[in-house]
């Protein structure tokens, strides 16, 4: 299909279809992704248009519909039923659930919940809480994950990270125990704490939500795996130095390091007995962590993987401080009712100001880690997550769970491990989970009014062992990735000085520069006609802030005048634009010849954004009074679409390199020169 005449009799192609060009397309076919929560910009373009249809008129008035999103398809495609189906992936796939799939499930469930049920009150003793918040977090998430997560390997519930930044803003808001205060007060002291993490965990449910309804999934992915590696080990050494009084049995009144000093102050007041109950069991779970992660890396001695370590130094230590008279002394977790709260929802709306910017930070934490596992396990078993959809289930997980009193649940790397070790294959494992769960909230939990804190300590502690990601540090030093390691070390020193709530803070700081350094550094290639008649790039540009006066790019005259071709390689908006602008002005500076003609390679520019095309039609309109030759070859329809045709006119947009050199023979402009870089 040929596009309008250029003149002399000729019609010039303009939209690529299948590596061909064709004229206004009568008819579109979308190309959905396997997930249909991929983007994907790619359209088939029927080219069975009338001959003589004037394209360029018609392309104006009915422009090309691209799909972008898959909800366009969701919206006009999918019937009430298909929606709900779609939005809730529990009743697609549990009438499709294989039965031999249920031991496999049935034991990872089991394990992961003997896990879970020890954390959920250590979690809750380090934010200060009561302890039925800490259960009830293993129970409310996971029932509304396991009906509206994509990831069968998920563990959801309480989490390392998460926990740590979240106790850092009760802290903040609530003031930390007065070591004085009457009992009644202390009692008022971690209601009014619950109260707050429970506003705290619906504020991070609605922002998951609503970033997940507005497909803003991408934010999760924003922060450089090395600046979050960084961030997640400093953190780690924040919660073993937060454990430390436990150990010792000694009141602090900091945080952090500070914390260090006040224990050396009152070191000869340790309680002996707390201090080695904690390290037997300390160095009783350190040694399962490395007896597994040896089975795990040589294949031996299988059943170590499935110890549950953690409840055998929950159930023994706790048993030992009940009758054994040797622990005397040792604090204990206390009295504790079974059974559910009542559903109310979250109070203190006083305090939202000084919550909104913390539940965005604890929200953007806890989904970058529950995504990273997700994709993880989605890609080991070969099936497919959607991170928008991750976000919604884990949101409304959050948002449910604040009525019932939850602190924010996300992802756990470490549990995740173990469900997927222990032979989970589909979300069942995490219905079976969240049942023993429930047997322990509404009948354990009066057993463990003898749980020593310092065994909830020794557990945190061991979590926080396996945040430690020294293995990537070694890896980028082996592959001589100076500048990762150097933004490593930014986040780890700046959240160790500056406080967990900072380097966060920090750290996407870092990260949204690096982006936007990114970003607005276009990639460019400067192109020259070969003697072959061939086209050839002869210069790559991918910092316009190079381009000095060591790299004198120049146009050679080999006729009469000049012609520069170049090619972007990256969409034109509103931070690039600029860029680009400043890189002509510097060729045409260097130049030894006055430039004639310009001819853009567009067939990389999946888009141009308004700033963009409102600067391009001012450089264009420059050119054209300067009497300077533009020319567009092998351009998108979308980019047609945003305005260039009306000031260049389709004369000047060629399927080819040699179709615009035939135009420029045809005008006299000569297409001889070149571009040369010393």
């Amino acid at each position: 299909m040929q596009g309008p005449s250029d003149g002399d009799g000729e019609r010039v192609p303009l939209i690529k279809n299948n590596n061909r060009f064709s004229g206004r397309p009568k008819s579109v076919a979308f190309n959905l992704p396997a997930s249909l929560d991929e983007t994907d910009e790619t359209v088939s373009v029927t080219d069975d248009a009338e001959p003589n249809t004037p394209w360029a008129e018609d392309v104006m008035v009915k422009p090309i519909r691209i799909l972008t999103d898959a909800t366009d398809y969701i919206n006009d495609r999918l019937s009430l039923r298909e929606r709900i189906f779609y939005y809730i992936p529990v009743l697609s796939w549990l009438k499709e659930y294989k039965w031999h799939l249920l031991r496999g499930d049935a034991i990872a469930g089991l394990t992961v919940a003997v896990m879970l049920v020890p954390q959920t009150l250590a979690f809750a003793n380090l934010m200060s809480i009561k302890p039925i918040v800490g259960l009830q977090t293993g129970f409310f998430p996971l029932l509304v994950y396991f009906a509206l997560g994509t990831c069968k390997q998920l563990a959801i519930g309480p989490e390392a990270v998460v926990a740590i930044l979240t106790s850092g803003v009760l802290d903040d808001i609530c003031g930390q125990r007065d070591i004085s205060a009457s009992d009644a007060d202390v009692a008022a002291w971690i209601e009014y704490r619950t109260s707050v993490v429970t506003l705290i965990t619906l504020l991070v449910g609605l922002f998951s939500l609503i970033l997940g309804l507005v497909r803003f999934g991408f934010l999760v992915h924003m922060f450089s795996r090395s600046l979050l590696s960084g961030f997640i080990n400093a953190v780690a050494i924040h919660i073993i130095v937060e454990q430390l009084p436990a150990f010792f049995a000694l009141p602090t009144h900091s945080h952090s390091f500070k914390v260090l000093k006040e224990i050396w102050d009152q070191i000869d007041r340790t309680h002996m007995r707390t201090f080695w109950l904690g390290i037997i069991c300390l160095s009783f779970l350190v040694s399962m962590r490395i007896a597994k992660g040896l089975a795990n890396k040589y294949h031996r001695i299988k059943y170590i993987r499935v110890v549950p370590d953690i409840l055998i130094v929950v159930a023994l230590s706790t048993i030992a401080r009940r009758f054994w008279g040797g622990l005397d002394g040792v604090s204990v977790l206390g009295k504790a009712e079974a059974g559910f709260a009542v559903p109310a929802f979250p109070r203190h709306w006083d305090k939202f100001g000084d919550l909104i910017s913390a539940a965005f930070s604890i929200s953007i934490v806890g989904m970058m880690e529950s995504t990273l596992v997700a994709n993880s396990y989605a890609s080991k078993l070969n099936y497919r997550v959607s991170t928008n959809r991750e976000l919604v289930a884990i949101g409304m997980a959050n948002i449910f769970g604040s009525i019932f009193q939850t602190f924010p649940a996300f992802a756990s790397l470490g549990r995740s491990a173990v469900n997927f070790t222990s032979g989970a294959r589909s979300a069942i494992a995490s219905l079976i989970t969240a049942t023993i769960v429930l047997f322990c909230i509404l009948f354990f939990l009066p057993y463990l009014e003898y749980l020593p804190k310092v065994t909830m300590s020794a557990v945190i502690i061991n979590a926080a062992f396996g945040l430690f990601e020294v293995h990537e540090l070694f890896f980028l030093w082996k592959i001589r990735a100076y500048k990762d390691i150097s933004l490593f070390l930014t986040s780890f020193i700046a959240t160790n000085i500056f406080g967990v709530e900072l380097g966060i803070g920090i750290t996407a700081a870092v990260s949204l520069f690096l982006i936007v350094k990114h970003t607005s550094s276009p990639h460019v290639v400067l192109m020259k006609q070969n003697e072959e008649k061939d086209f050839e790039e002869v210069a790559v540009i991918r910092d316009i802030n190079l381009f000095d006066d060591k790299h004198d790019y120049h146009f050679v005259n080999l006729a009469e005048r000049g012609i520069l071709i170049m090619r972007v390689d990256e969409a034109l908006y509103f931070a690039n634009i600029g860029q680009i602008r400043e890189l002509m002005t510097k060729l045409e500076q260097r130049g030894k010849t006055p430039l004639a003609t310009i001819i853009i390679d567009a067939s990389n520019i999946p888009f141009i954004d308004p700033s963009a095309a409102m600067t391009l039609h001012e450089m264009i309109i420059e050119w054209k009074t300067r009497h300077i030759n533009v020319c567009f070859v092998r351009v998108r329809p979308n980019v047609i679409v945003s305005g260039i045709l009306d000031l260049i006119t389709t004369e000047r947009i060629f399927a080819r390199f040699t179709e615009a050199m035939d135009y420029l023979d045809r005008k006299k402009v000569d297409h001889h020169s070149t571009i040369e870089s010393f």
